[in-house]
């Protein structure tokens, strides 16, 4: 069953780094939903960049995809989680102490 993936990874400055994740992802005939990228300068010197993917997939997919992108040059880690459905019953429902009223 395919489920809604969040992939952070991030990378070093390097130009073609966004491309060789997409041929990647091209590859293994992935779904993607949504790409940001946004670049971290807390230090001048050192420059990061933070790629945010959401993917519908199945999980082992998510493993091998996973493991490939990390073996790239220039990444310097790579992030998963899976995104929550927003309709689902375990996000509706809360448990609530009511007291009893008496008279």
């Amino acid at each position: 069953m395919k489920h809604q993936f969040r992939i952070i990874i991030l990378g070093e400055k390097e130009t073609r780094l966004l491309s060789r994740i997409l041929v990647i992802l091209n590859r293994r005939n992935l779904k993607t939903h949504h790409i940001n990228v946004s670049n971290n300068n807390k230090n001048e010197s050192i420059v990061h960049f933070q790629y945010v993917l959401d993917l519908e997939c199945k999980e082992e997919q998510l493993v091998k995809v996973k493991k490939l992108i990390e073996k790239l040059i220039g990444i310097i880690h790579v992030y998963c989680s899976k995104i929550e459905e927003k309709n689902s019953r375990k996000n509706t429902w809360k448990k609530i102490d009511l007291p009893l009223a008496t008279s």
